[in-house]
């Protein structure tokens, strides 16, 4: 270490803490000291009145968000384990229930983040290398894109059910959601591989990656965030004209495709909530270190306010649950069962039934096929009772066939018995098909024409 190097650091020890001692001291001593002195200098102590007042406010909103995203988190997953007592499937089976409670697992995370102000608060200081600086750093860096990225699947999940009409497989999705969460930590991992937990201190009037690392700021933070933000509107414009489109067109098609569009359209409107709430609480703050960024530092009230914004969006995030939470699950439920917008497989089921029905009467037949929807017993003036959810409305396919030898009726129920989760509250739609067939009349040239070894008598029996 150079001579005027060493002696400079060593005043400068000497001058913040006001020593007195005389004897030597070597370079490991010295540099020990002078990261002492380093973080010393970026410590914020004490607060100033502007940034107690702030801190306060984020630490309250903070609080709110935590305790109401723990909340939903512990009845979502006790939903999860005990779906017997309430459903007819597992609600796991729900893929958008599925990732609304990642997006709230990614909320809980930014809140506990800031819920740590009241540290700072109650010592009036913010002091970098502190356990609570450290772990703050840790918790924003995590849960700050954790938010956005979830809200961009949650966005491309429903892009993906509109422009094709079916859900991710149950395989590819599960490891969706797990490679989500690794590539988060991934986020978390790279600054501290590369220059450990010190890399976090104090960032305007709470803990984050220090300001000398600016690079590592916008490739693993800020890129993440701002592609959230402008591609879940992307998604979700194209979405709008691409569900305009189909109604435009769906003049022509059937009834049950018809409700089937309508409802999907349901489901795009309670999912594109959740975007358009992050998008406004989360761009300030965004907006804000970008400027930064550029050497225009916004005042600390600035950055407070836009603080409380973000970590207000857990809060927000379970009201729009607790809001949309029955709709929801009834119309992607439904939309998942039903897939490109139409009951097909029931619609090819009546088909066989009527081939098989035709090819196998000897007489005059007829076909009468009714489809009706009726709602369960347990929905009473459009509520549930003992908070149990009604299943979804039920398709009876009624045939009823008459032939020269006997008279039959046959009631099958095709529904699928693990769907549930819809109230309705009139018929959608009632469709009754007769179709009458007859043998085709006897021709003698047919028995003239018969192969060898066939009178006419045998012929005729066979027709």
């Amino acid at each position: 270490m150079g001579l005027i190097t060493r002696e400079l650091m060593a005043a400068v020890w000497d001058a913040n803490n006001n020593s007195q001692d005389t004897h030597p001291i070597d370079d490991a001593q010295l540099l020990q000291r002078s990261s002492l002195i380093t973080r010393k200098s970026l410590d914020v102590d004490p607060l100033s009145p502007a940034a107690r007042s702030g801190l306060i406010a984020v630490s309250i909103l903070a609080l709110f968000s935590l305790l109401a995203t723990f909340g939903l988190l512990s009845f979502i997953t006790y939903r999860f384990i005990f779906w017997q007592k309430y459903y007819k499937r597992s609600l796991t089976s729900n893929q958008y229930i599925v990732l609304i409670y990642n997006l709230i697992l990614a909320d809980f995370v930014q809140s506990l983040s800031f819920v740590l102000c009241l540290h700072f608060v109650s010592e009036d200081a913010i002091k970098s290398g502190s356990t609570a600086c450290v772990l703050q750093g840790l918790l924003v860096q995590a849960g700050d894109p954790g938010s956005g990225l979830f809200v961009l699947v949650i966005a491309a999940h429903t892009f993906l059910l509109v422009t094709s009409g079916k859900l991710v497989p149950h395989r590819w999705f599960a490891a969706g959601v797990v490679g989500m969460w690794v590539f988060l930590a991934i986020l978390v991992i790279i600054p501290v591989a590369s220059y450990g937990l010190g890399v976090f201190t104090p960032s305007g009037v709470w803990c984050w990656i220090d300001s000398a690392y600016e690079d590592y700021r916008l490739y693993t933070h800020y890129i993440w965030i701002f592609m959230a933000e402008f591609g879940t509107v992307v998604l979700y414009a194209i979405m709008f004209f691409q569900l305009r489109r189909q109604m435009a067109a769906s003049s022509i098609l059937a009834g049950s495709q018809m409700e089937s569009l309508k409802r999907l359209r349901r489901v795009v409107s309670y999912m594109v909530i959740y975007p358009v709430a992050y998008v406004v609480l989360s761009l300030p703050l965004a907006a804000g270190r970008m400027m930064t960024a550029q050497g225009k530092t916004p005042s600390t009230t600035y950055f407070c306010v836009a603080g409380a914004m973000m970590t207000s969006s857990g809060f927000v995030d379970v009201l729009l649950y607790t809001l949309t939470r029955r709709n929801l699950i009834i119309y992607s439920e439904v939309s998942a069962h039903r897939g490109n917008y139409d009951n097909m497989g029931s619609q090819s089921q009546s088909k066989r039934k009527m081939s098989r029905l035709m090819s196998n009467s000897k007489g005059l037949a007829t076909m009468t096929t009714t489809i009706t929807s009726h709602v369960d017993d347990s929905v009473q003036g459009g509520k549930f009772r003992r908070g149990r959810v009604a299943p979804e409305h039920e398709t009876i396919y009624s045939t009823d066939s008459q032939d020269n030898d006997n008279n039959n009726t046959s009631t099958e129920n095709i529904v699928q018995k693990d769907v549930e989760l819809a109230e309705l509250g009139k018929v959608y739609q009632k469709t009754t098909i007769e179709v009458t067939s007859e043998p085709a009349p006897y021709h003698p040239r047919s028995a003239r024409n018969s192969g060898p070894g066939e009178d006419g008598n045998n012929n005729n029996k066979n027709w």
